[in-house]
């Protein structure tokens, strides 16, 4: 009797702990989701980055068509996994006549393993098209200064990761944001048709 009491009590803690890491859980990302975007064109940020082809551009080098923008790392088992379904999904999801008209960018936060090669090997994983997607490698200065500008809170988690807030940005040809989506559990159902109003804006 006795041991069965024992162990219903541990059970009860492990459950009671589990919810409690959980809402504490819920809370740093709600915490982290309190960022606020700049209102001015990324393009205008003086940063360098390096393509997972090893070219060193500016973020101009999106400029001129609508843009699917999201900053993550490639060994996040978390949230990124979700911000990069949703951004897949969105590009399934494109009108019949855009293709070629919308880029998708991946910005790492984790400067220090997410090198070119890395982010290359990442990007012929998820089987991303070269022509569409560009995923991005920047210093610790170019990730905070971007992160800033996105609004997109981020903390290393003490576990050689990060705890990030989870964004999906849409910028105009112009670099400017124009609708982002926030959490995991938003649908990207609105992403999707601010997007395709954009496209429609530019025929």
């Amino acid at each position: 009797m006795k041991l069965r009491f024992v162990f219903a009590a541990v059970a009860v803690a492990a459950l009671t702990f589990g919810a409690a890491a959980a809402r504490a859980h819920d809370m740093q990302h709600m915490e982290l989701d309190a960022a606020v975007p700049t209102s001015a064109s990324l393009y205008n940020l003086d940063s360098q980055w390096t393509t997972q082809d090893g070219a060193s551009v500016r973020l101009d080098v999106l400029a001129e068509a609508p843009v699917v923008a999201a900053m993550g790392y490639t060994s996040c088992k978390d949230i990124c996994p979700a911000i990069v379904a949703d951004m897949m999904w969105v590009e399934n999801h494109l009108p019949a006549d855009a293709a070629g008209r919308v880029r998708f960018a991946f910005f790492s936060i984790d400067s220090a393993v997410d090198t070119p090669p890395k982010l290359k090997a990442y990007a012929d994983e998820h089987g991303f098209d070269p022509d569409r997607w560009t995923l991005f490698h920047g210093d610790e200065d170019a990730v905070r200064e971007l992160a800033a500008a996105l609004g997109v809170s981020y903390r290393p988690d003490g576990q050689g990761g990060f705890d990030h807030a989870a964004v999906i940005s849409l910028l105009d040809a112009r670099g400017e944001i124009v609708f982002q989506q926030r959490g995991t559990q938003a649908s990207s159902k609105e992403l999707l048709a601010k997007l395709t109003a954009l496209l429609a804006q530019r025929k």
